[in-house]
């Protein structure tokens, strides 16, 4: 084994524009099939709510069965936004918090693939766009217009959203508006807008829907085509009378390009509405659209030996088949050759993992009832009718009963794993169908709040807002090696590279370098060895591979509907292989970091923590209170910390601890040219980051904790602080989150001056707007504080690390608060906890570790009166009658008097 150590649619002619026109030579030539190729079948459907059981799985059903590709949907009342996958169709909608109204889009396999942007604009808005060719996309825009019975103004609001929309759309590309317009424009032709083809007479809204069109140079596809009335109509009233308001509407430059547009009354999904459909060729034929997938490796293989052999045999192969002459010298260069061996070798053997589709619940039995009731469905005679409303409950019911097997089958699975005490597997299902769901990120607006839809635009809308936000006006500065004693370190040891291997943690996302956990851990001894001398060489050359100084860039919203970048977090994942390094670094680093310390922080140290923190302060403020002495706290909110670190300043810090020269070293080349990865769909981007420590890194917290220190001990010398039992104390911290106390608010000022003054020093900065006062004192006190002209804001109850902090030093308010996130964590998995096909003792298991671990959370810092004693009492007795679904005895007289 080699040594590393040291175009154009090609379709006929359309004929001129006609309301009569049905597409030409579908069915007959030898280019039928070419023809088909490139024709989108697309269609709009209010579906009258999907809340009810098995309505989603009926819609992919008649989708399948009317091979429609896409289909937008309207009065979805789901809440939220949501994209996934479910039976091979992508389901993309956009809801509200009530779930009154929503609008959504469902697409099949191939057309899902090709998403390459979404706006949710608002649960009555929605738009996609799909990759057609690398000249052409497709733009799709579902929309719900509310009914008659709501003002004017909300329509005209609606119609300037949509004007929104359609400005993020490129005249190059292809569109389709779909949706129910809540109008009727009727069979009166306006020319080069509607045909003579429409059904009943238009009114107030169906003109303002042809002025809309006039205006914007669209036409209403299914008013152009000569149909029967049975294929026009698109919602029947309550009392049977029949309307046109739904319609699908495209450019007229386009018109050329619908072959065919009409409803299918014969579809059915338990709707007033019909399903409307239009065939659709775009200019551009379809061009195959790779997607970048992460690759998930099958490491369930690797538990058998065999799999494990001729994956570490492969790599050994890989290895031998390099030239010796071709052995490079920098070791960039090596790891790269070791790195491709180890990637080749895990997809020759143990290969991706394909994750199982979840096990769908509607059987065949439901399905043919389906069939069934479709068949009464538009038959007006009044046993047909009774037979249809007989199958539509017959239905629900069939339905319901079927996802409750269904679940009860998951939790049967579930106790079985706990049982046989597969604690991970078991949580990891609880997680995966009874989890919060993610929220889903909007497209992002621009600096001038400016909704952008192409991915490259995206991309680069993210390379700048993180090289802005990462940026640094103080290049890093080099390492001065003449002052320096180049042996100072000791070398690494097999010792200390087995500890760093084995403290990796499996099942974590992995770098540029594509290399999980898993599959370092599961190398040979031969070639761990040989990863054991590259590393040694990295630490004594101080050099580290391309793959080490970058990341990937991740990024997730904070809150659903995120449009700005601030509302987003920015993750960063880093290379499992630079993990071992930069562990071995941090166990070397630790313990003179810690020594420089002070007791008031509690964050990133061994024995302490968020509760250790929260008992500090309630002790604190008990003692002043019990010694009729007032306190005041100002809990100070820097902007970004730990992005804001100076790296210049850093490595001063390092040197002044005496961390080793090679330690050192190290760092400052970890950080020395890091970039960022940035990905959207097939989009990337590259961000040079500049300033703070690198996220995800085992050093990085006592890199902030060193560095923050040094600030604060330039505060602590004019910051007064409070005399209790004969100690002084200044502060309570935990990492950046600080809590200043003082005697007074004349001591407080000082302090908060001092600290503003030093941290700019340091390149930092307190966010005046989040930082907030509390004082504690028997009697009310009020304090006026200004810094840089910012008054500071006075608050009664601060959640401090995730409890609250009240002035009157009472528990109560936390007390109140935990149940109040128990209940709501024992609401989330409902279904799971109150299953009587889950036995009572696993149930209360469940209870212990998904809701009390809730409940409880800093529950050590309380002090708990008889009434508190009460309330978590009977939280407790609200968990065990919900458990065994037994109401309460007010519960019970208030189902009565309903």
């Amino acid at each position: 084994m080699m040594s590393l150590s040291r175009p154009k649619s090609s379709g006929s002619k359309i004929g001129p524009q006609s309301d009569f026109r049905e597409a030409p030579d579908l069915d007959r030539g030898p280019q039928k099939d070419k023809k088909k190729q490139n024709i989108l079948k697309i269609g709009t459907w209010n579906v009258r709510s999907l809340i009810r059981p098995g309505k989603t799985e009926n819609l992919i059903l008649e989708m399948e069965r009317l091979n429609m590709d896409i289909v937008g949907i309207s009065e979805i009342k789901l809440r939220d936004q949501r994209d996934y996958w479910q039976n091979n169709h992508r389901i993309i909608y956009s809801g509200d918090e009530k779930g009154v109204a929503g609008v959504g889009i469902v697409l099949n396999k191939e057309w899902g693939k090709r998403v390459k942007s979404i706006v949710l604009l608002n649960s009555r808005i929605i738009m996609i766009k799909l990759f057609l060719n690398d000249k052409e996309d497709v733009a799709v825009i579902q929309t719900y217009f509310p009914t008659s019975a709501h003002p004017d103004d909300e329509i005209e609001e609606m119609y300037d959203q949509l004007d929104e929309v359609l400005e993020l759309i490129d005249k190059k590309d292809s569109l389709v508006i779909l949706g129910d317009w809540n109008a009727a424009v009727g069979n009166t032709k306006e020319v080069n807008v509607s045909g003579n083809n429409g059904y009943g007479r238009r009114n107030r809204r169906g003109q303002r829907l042809i002025d809309f069109c006039k205006e914007k140079e669209f036409v209403i596809t299914n008013t152009l085509f000569q149909q029967p009335n049975s294929r026009k109509y698109t919602w029947t009233s309550p009392g049977g009378l029949k309307f046109q308001i739904d319609y699908i509407i495209v450019r007229r430059s386009q018109q050329k390009n619908v072959l065919q547009s009409k409803t299918y009354p014969g579809a059915d999904i338990n709707s007033d509405h019909n399903l409307l459909s239009m065939k659709f060729r775009p200019n551009g034929r379809k061009q195959f659209r790779q997607l970048n997938k992460k690759h998930h490796f099958d490491f369930s293989k690797l538990q058998e030996t065999e799999n494990k052999t001729k994956y570490q045999e492969a790599i050994k192969t890989e290895l031998n088949n390099i030239d010796t002459n071709q052995i490079p010298t920098d070791i960039n260069e090596k790891w790269i050759l070791l790195r491709d061996a180890i990637v080749k070798a895990a997809n020759n053997t143990i290969g991706a993992n394909k994750e199982l589709p979840r096990k769908p619940w509607i059987n065949e039995e439901i399905i043919a009832l389906i069939e069934e009731r479709r068949k009464y469905k538009n038959l007006a005679d009044i046993q047909d009718k009774i037979r249809y409303r007989y199958y539509k409950n017959l239905i629900n019911r069939e339905a319901k009963k079927a996802k409750e097997v269904w679940l009860s089958e998951l939790c049967e699975e579930i106790e079985n794993l706990l049982k046989c005490g597969k604690l991970e597997k078991a949580y990891n299902l609880i997680k995966k169908y009874f989890g919060q769901r993610k929220m889903m990120g909007n497209s992002i607006e621009d600096e001038n709040k400016k909704l952008l839809v192409d991915e490259n635009d995206i991309a680069n809308r993210w390379k700048a807002y993180i090289e802005k936000l990462y940026d640094d006006n103080d290049e890093l500065n080099d390492l001065n090696e003449d002052n320096e004693d180049l042996n100072d370190g000791t070398e690494i040891t097999k010792e200390e590279f087995e500890w760093a291997l084995k403290a990796l943690k499996p099942k974590k996302a992995c770098g540029k370098d594509q290399i999980p956990a898993e599959l370092i851990k599961a190398l040979d001894n031969e070639i761990k060895d040989l990863m054991f001398s590259m590393l040694q060489e990295m630490y004594e050359t101080g050099i580290v591979p391309n793959d080490f100084q970058e990341s990937e860039m991740v990024i997730i919203p904070k809150k659903s509907k995120s449009k700005k970048c601030e509302d987003f977090r920015t993750l960063s994942i880093l290379s499992h292989t630079s993990k071992i390094l930069t562990s071995i670094i941090k166990r070397r680093i630790e313990k003179k970091i810690d020594a420089e310390l002070d007791e008031d922080q509690f964050g990133f140290r061994h024995g302490k923590g968020t509760r250790e923190a929260i008992l500090s302060l309630r002790l604190i403020i008990e003692e002043s209170m019990r010694i009729n002495k007032p306190l005041v706290i100002a809990f100070v909110d820097l902007q970004k910390a730990f992005d804001n670190v100076n790296w210049n300043l850093m490595m001063d810090i390092l040197k002044e601890i005496n961390v080793t020269f090679k330690d050192r070293r190290l760092i400052y080349n970890l950080y020395k040219n890091q970039i960022a990865h940035i990905e959207i769909n097939k989009a990337k981007e590259t961000a040079s980051i500049k300033k703070g420590v690198r996220q995800g890194c085992q050093i990085s917290p006592y890199l902030f904790n060193i560095y923050i220190e040094k600030a604060i001990k330039e505060c602590k010398e004019c910051c007064t602080g409070v005399v209790l039992s004969g100690r002084r104390v200044q502060m309570l911290r935990f990492a950046d989150d600080i809590a200043v106390l003082a005697p007074d608010e004349f001591n407080l000022k000082r302090s908060l001056e001092t600290m503003n003054e030093v941290f700019e020093k340091y390149k930092m900065k307190i966010n005046m707007k989040k930082t907030e006062i509390l004082v504690c004192a028997k009697e009310r006190e009020e304090v006026n504080i200004k810094i840089n002209n910012e008054k500071i804001k006075q608050i009664n109850t601060f959640k401090y690390l995730g409890s609250n902090i009240t002035e009157d030093a009472k528990c109560t308010s936390d007390i109140k608060q935990r149940i109040a996130l128990a209940k709501i964590a024992f609401n989330k998995k409902k279904t799971l906890l109150c299953s009587n096909n889950v036995s009572p003792s696993i149930r209360k298991q469940l209870i212990k570790s998904l809701v009390w671990s809730v409940a409880l959370y800093g529950s050590e810092s309380w002090t708990i009166s008889e009434r508190d004693k009460k309330r978590i009492e009977a939280f407790e007795m609200w968990c065990w009658r919900r458990m065994e679904r037994k109401q309460t005895d007010m519960e019970d007289t208030r189902r009565e008097k309903t």
